[in-house]
């Protein structure tokens, strides 16, 4: 009997893991959609409650976003295996110059 209990239990568990996969794969596909993150066509995949990035980026910051993301969509844990991809000049981010001009008083 206390067999049949324990299985039973972990059908449960089960079935109650991939409900919830369904609802964090829902809401990370609805934040997907509004978001600069789906320009960068990274992909994800939900079990047992963890969400796993993958993809390359070339603005870092988007791969923390992606972490957030898939926290606030109610991942338990996340893996985040996004790739940041260098630009040509070695760094992720492009600088572009600035002109300034600055006015001396006359003394």
């Amino acid at each position: 009997m206390l067999r049949i209990f324990a299985s039973l239990l972990f059908v449960l568990s089960l079935c109650g893991a991939s409900g919830e996969d369904a609802q964090i794969a829902s809401r990370l596909k609805s934040k997907m959609a509004r978001s600069k993150l789906k320009s960068d066509g990274l992909q994800y995949r939900v079990e047992g409650g963890t969400v796993e990035w993958s993809g390359t980026v070339k603005i870092p910051q988007r791969k923390g976003a992606a972490t957030r993301m898939a926290k606030s969509a109610g991942a338990k844990r996340v893996l985040n295996r996004i790739v940041v991809q260098p630009g040509p000049t070695g760094s992720a981010v492009k600088a572009s110059p600035r002109a300034v001009t600055v006015q001396v008083p006359r003394r």
